[in-house]
């Protein structure tokens, strides 16, 4: 029997999904400017590890499970574009009423203490939304999207635990509810 499910790789990713119409819009600018728009879901990356994967989430599950019971769901406002330079990427803020994206972070790193996580010290909660060879492509594109983008907003209600396969497109493996009392059965990954 033939199996068509490719293995997922190591290194794994929490994110805020970025839900329904407001993925819609994202991907519009995405589709001009991201050329990974088929591998992965518009997101919001609070932690990423290499060895961070599904063996290393799921035993720790209930542990963020009940952290993330303490949190409410949220809104987020997206209404400006910033830029990586070193990186040459374009992005939207996210931005929420009580710095909860944040806390969100700060609580995922807490529940890890032995995982090396990337970009511990920096973290700038963004919508990636552009990659570029050459600065004058990016301020071209930055400009376009400033004069295009109509500030939204979106409900944050869980978080997602992605994964890569084998062919680098991003899968989500699990998804955790914000303020979910004990007792609910899983969340399902949305995308």
């Amino acid at each position: 029997m033939e199996q068509n499910a490719k293995r997922l790789r190591k290194g794994g990713a929490v994110t805020v999904a970025v839900p329904g119409d407001a993925a819609d819009f994202v991907d519009v600018f995405r589709r001009l400017y991201d050329p990974n728009v088929t591998l992965i879901m518009p997101h919001i990356t609070l932690a990423f590890a290499p060895e961070l994967d599904v063996c290393d989430w799921m035993p720790a599950r209930s542990r963020v499970r009940e952290a993330l019971a303490l949190i409410h769901p949220f809104t987020v406002q997206v209404a400006s574009v910033g830029t990586f330079m070193d990186d040459l990427v374009l992005w939207l803020r996210p931005t929420a009423p009580r710095g909860e994206l944040l806390t969100l972070r700060q609580t995922i790193l807490g529940l890890f203490p032995d995982v090396a996580f990337d970009r511990v010290h920096d973290f700038v909660p963004h919508i990636s939304i552009g990659f570029f060879a050459g600065r004058q492509a990016l301020f071209q594109a930055m400009n376009a999207v400033r004069q295009e983008l109509v500030p939204f907003s979106f409900e944050v209600a869980y978080l997602s635990f992605l994964q890569a396969d084998e062919g680098n497109i991003w899968q989500c493996v699990d998804a955790i509810e914000l303020g979910e009392k004990e007792g609910l059965g899983s969340s399902t990954c949305v995308q």
